[in-house]
């Protein structure tokens, strides 16, 4: 009887969902038909066809839902988990790799491409994150978008992340034959369904081509996938009009808390008072129809004359209707009688003036044409900086797809928590050069243990050493694991690189005009750090390592310490010897000082016996011009002769 009372309440759950949202769906089926240039009715084509006016579609919506999408594919970003303990802080890289391999797995970026394009035009998008059995006993994490005309949600919800909703679903057409084989017990709800076709639950979620609860002829049923809140706890049921295909059940699915959640992820761009979900396509259907209106009817007014005659001025009306119509048509009119043209041009000016200010309209509403480029620019810089500015104006949707990333991430991290409880290993092509590959809950031993701690200590172990290490069996025992993603503690953020593109780029700019001025003022990993590349980490680290493992690094340490070390002896020998030579000089210039001053007292000497001999010769003369003036004798002592004896 409960499960009864509780199907009632899901089935009714989904009615209240789809009466209440016709409205906001029927906008979003409009929206969708804008921008794939169906933007007139059947009722309007066949009047425009009735007065043989042109049906005009001059499509100005995708264009700019294309910009759109396309600024959001360029704005890709990935997402980074940071520990919150210290003991954590080597292992958050591992639990970045894991995040960024399953979503890589699932393609998550085309998926966040589509969610992002049902934000724009229907106004709402959403995914699921649930797991899959890999056939190893083991658990694969699934991403799968939910088509915005396949989601259901509670009516009465405001939030535009639906934060606040007290139920959720997803609405699927699945053959009988597969019904049967996915529930085997269900047989007589699958029977079942195909009774009640009279509900009326709308056309958005109907089968192409569209049926009710079942298709008796295609034998194909109408599945609900319901999860809804019960007690705090949200639960999950799938259920067609006849009964369960699973019982209701808490969600299998567990937050970081270890309560259970829902994997159903969704989110709107805007919200108004009536909780009715849009997206921006919506502000520009109104300039949109007056653009095709107008051209519509000034291009019909341009091929269509109108006359003024008198009654039997022309023979024939149909005929002189068909020249009138025609670019050379020549009207046979009776003479005296009135025929005459009447002219237009200030009317069908009024057209194109309107017709203006509608193209005008649409530009200013819904997106910025910035976005779309301008060719006047004068530089790709100052391009850069009008689009940056344009898309302040779509900040809402952009934001609200950035927070609904950010909650895929963190449930794609409770999965990987919850599901990879044995050893797993994960492919990494980050590197742009060769793969690597990152283990989780990989065991480790004490061989292991050693070795690694003596690399973070900078120390190379020598190969007999790994060898004992390699041949002692206690060595081979398991110490620990590696890498445990249960007892990780993370948080997840989103780089934010390429959403601050205009102020990123005026620092790199800076920086590198700094680095080619003066190449030794800035650090090469300053200047990548303010790029916008995607493993500038990486890069960075390349550079501070040079590239080489740590064992050829403390190999190359110790050498670089020993070279030093000789260099310095060398050094310390060179000095002595230049301090000896120097003192040789020094006594040699000293030597030679005192020979030159030997040399000076001799050649002093022999100048003052020059001198002396010089005065005795002169004495000598004077005495002898004496005698020779008075006359008489003077006898001059002769020189001693030298004796020998």
């Amino acid at each position: 009887m409960k499960d009864k009372d509780t199907l009632e309440r899901c089935v009714q759950q989904f009615r209240d969902a789809i009466d209440e949202t016709q409205e906001e769906r029927d906008t979003a089926e409009q929206c969708r038909d804008y921008r794939d240039g169906k933007q007139w009715t059947d009722d309007e084509i066949e009047s425009l066809q009735k007065r043989g006016q042109p049906v005009i579609v001059s499509n100005r919506i995708a264009p700019k839902v294309n910009s759109l999408i396309g600024f959001e594919k360029r704005g890709r970003t990935d997402p980074k988990c940071y520990p919150r303990t210290p003991k954590h802080d080597a292992e958050a890289d591992a639990a970045t790799d894991a995040l960024r391999f399953v979503c890589e797995q699932n393609r998550f970026t085309s998926i966040k491409s589509d969610v992002a394009e049902n934000l724009i035009i229907e106004g709402a998008g959403a995914c699921t994150v649930t797991v899959v059995p890999d056939g190893k006993g083991e658990f694969d994490i699934k991403i799968n978008l939910v088509p915005w005309d396949r989601f259901y949600r509670d009516p009465h919800s405001r939030q535009r992340d639906f934060s606040d909703a007290k139920y959720m679903g997803v609405v699927i057409w699945m053959d009988e034959a597969e019904l049967y084989e996915r529930f085997p017990d269900a047989e007589e709800h699958i029977k079942a369904s195909y009774g009640g076709n009279s509900d009326d639950v709308g056309d958005t979620y109907e089968d192409r081509p569209r049926f009710m609860w079942a298709d008796s002829a295609r034998k194909r049923v109408r599945v609900m996938q319901h999860y809804y809140l019960e007690g705090g706890v949200w639960h999950t049921a799938i259920f067609c009009r006849g009964g369960y295909l699973r019982d209701p059940q808490p969600s299998p699915y567990l937050d970081d808390k270890g309560r259970p959640e829902c994997p159903l992820i969704a989110v709107s761009a805007y919200v108004d008072r009536e909780n009715r979900r849009y997206g921006a396509v919506k502000a520009m259907l109104s300039a949109q129809d007056e653009i095709n209106k107008r051209r519509s009817k000034a291009l019909h007014r341009l091929t269509m004359r109108q006359v003024v005659a008198e009654d039997g001025a022309v023979e024939n009306k149909a005929q002189a209707k068909a020249e009138l119509a025609k670019p050379d048509g020549f009207v046979v009119v009776r003479h005296n009688a009135r025929f005459e043209l009447l002219d237009g041009s200030m009317p069908l000016q009024g057209e194109f003036e309107l017709l203006r200010e509608a193209k005008a309209e649409i530009d200013a509403s819904g997106v910025n044409p910035s976005l779309e480029g301008n060719m006047m620019a004068p530089s790709g810089r100052a391009q850069e900086v009008s689009q940056a500015a344009a898309l302040s104006e779509q900040a809402i949707i952009f934001d609200a797809l950035r927070d609904w990333s950010l909650r895929v991430y963190r449930s794609v991290w409770n999965r990987i928590r919850q599901h990879w409880t044995g050893p797993k290993w994960v492919r990494i092509t980050d590197d742009e050069r060769n793969l690597r590959w990152v283990g989780l809950n990989t065991p480790i031993t004490r061989g292991e243990m050693l070795v690694k701690e003596a690399e973070a200590r900078g120390m190379a172990l020598t190969p007999e050493q790994l060898a004992q290490i390699q041949a002692d069996p206690m060595m081979a025992e398991p110490v620990g694991v590696q890498n445990e993603v249960a007892a990780l503690d993370v948080d997840i953020i989103v780089d934010e690189g390429p959403d601050s593109v205009t102020i990123q780029s005026e620092q790199f700019e800076a920086l590198v005009q700094l680095k080619q001025a003066d190449p030794s003022a800035i650090p090469m990993e300053m200047v990548i750090e303010a790029s916008s590349l995607r493993n500038k980490d990486r890069i960075i680290e390349h550079l501070k390592s040079g590239g080489i493992p740590p064992q050829v690094q403390a190999q190359m340490a110790e050498m670089q310490a020993a070279l030093e070390a000789a260099q310095a002896a060398a050094m310390q020998a060179q000095q002595q010897a230049q301090q000896m030579a120097a003192q040789a000089q020094l006594e040699a210039q000293k030597l030679a000082i005192e020979q030159q001053q030997v040399q000076v007292d001799a050649a002093k000497a022999e100048a003052d016996r020059i001198k002396a001999q010089a005065e005795l010769l002169k004495a000598q003369a004077q005495m002898l011009e004496v005698q020779q003036r008075y006359a008489a004798p003077v006898i001059v002592p002769a020189e001693p002769m030298a004796t020998f004896g």
